[in-house]
């Protein structure tokens, strides 16, 4: 259960749920996940490490990328463009078609992405160091039977 003071979830109270727990946890990992790309040499949003990530994995269209994350083109292609024009991002005409838009990421992007994905990797091994591997055991296949429920529920919208 939450506090009632502050309406919020983000303090909970000892008889908080299991769902107050997660949507809390979720809002704070987001919240440190934030700040440690913000303070990178090259600073990036959660959404631009995502777009990197996914064009680097082979998902070089705009519409590969709308659909892995349940966006629409006009955001998608906003996110795209900044990526662009900031260097971390090329578009050329596919070679399949020439009315499609394949990107790529520069060697800016790859050095982005990199770091990023290194840096999250240290916080999500220091965030797991204290628990033990029983522990370990026992969320992780819990955990991510949740993430692919929920992910389900997107893929139908």
């Amino acid at each position: 259960m939450t506090t009632r003071d502050t309406e919020t979830f983000d303090e909970l109270g000892p008889q908080a749920s299991l769902g107050e727990v997660l949507l809390a946890l979720g809002g704070r990992l987001t919240r440190l996940q934030t700040e440690l790309m913000a303070g990178l040499e090259q600073p990036l949003t959660i959404r631009q490490y995502r777009i990197l990530s996914r064009v680097g994995a082979g998902h070089t269209s705009l519409t590969a990328l709308c659909k892995l994350a349940h966006r629409n083109p006009s955001t998608m292609s906003e996110s795209v463009d900044k990526l662009v024009t900031q260097g971390f991002l090329s578009r050329q005409p596919s070679a399949t078609s020439r009315r499609t838009m394949q990107l790529e990421l520069t060697a800016k992007g790859v050095n982005a992405r990199d770091t990023a994905r290194r840096a999250l990797d240290k916080f999500t091994a220091e965030l797991t160091a204290g628990l033990t591997p029983e522990v370990r055991d026992r969320i992780l296949p819990a955990l991510s039977q949740l993430y692919f429920d929920v992910q389900g529920n997107l893929d139908d919208r």
